[in-house]
Formats: structure tokens, C-alpha cells, sequence
């Protein structure tokens, strides 16, 4: 649930902007400014990561412990995305893998 959450909460200003966009500029112009806004909010966390290592080291460590929680409960795909994020986080801290 928290998931779903955390998705839709990254979705939601891409989807403000093109409803916003929408009749002043039709849709095609608002669908790809609202996927712009959707695609650069991970690009800022991964820039953001990079300029402040503590921050992924907080990131990478947490993504950690929930793919260790996600294993024991059984969910592999959701434990490999998480590790995924860890690795993704613990680059940009400049740890040494």
C-alpha cells in the first residue's frame, strides 16, 4: 500500500501539469510537458545524490533493509527492485561496491 502510494505520489505533479496545460494548450502539448515533469523528478534525486553523498548513503541503506524485508516475505520482483535502487543510491554516494 505504502508502494502504491509513493507511485502515485511521484506521478502526481506530471499529472498536474498536463491537466493544467490541457486547455490552454491541448493534450499532446500538455501530455509531454507532464511526462517531462514525471521523467526529471528521478533525475534530480539520482543529481541530488550525487552532490550529497549522505543522502545516498540514507537512500541506499534503506533500500537495503526493505529488499531484506521484501525476501522474507516472499516477494522476489519487489526485493529486486529495491536492490536495484540500493545499488543505483550507493553509486551516486560514491560508495564502493
Amino acid at each position: 500500500m505504502l508502494f502504491l502510494a509513493l507511485c502515485l505520489t511521484g506521478l502526481a505533479p506530471g499529472a498536474a501539469t498536463a491537466w493544467l496545460l490541457h486547455q490552454r494548450h491541448g493534450w499532446l502539448t500538455a501530455a509531454l510537458a507532464g511526462l517531462g515533469i514525471t521523467a526529471s523528478l528521478p533525475c534530480l534525486l539520482v543529481a541530488v545524490m550525487v552532490v550529497f553523498p549522505p543522502l545516498g548513503i540514507v537512500v541506499g541503506v534503506g533500500s537495503i533493509l526493505a529488499a531484506l524485508r521484501a525476501y522474507d516475505a516472499g516477494r522476489v520482483w519487489v526485493a529486486t527492485v529495491w536492490v536495484a535502487t540500493a545499488i543505483v543510491a550507493l553509486t551516486c554516494a560514491g560508495v564502493a561496491l
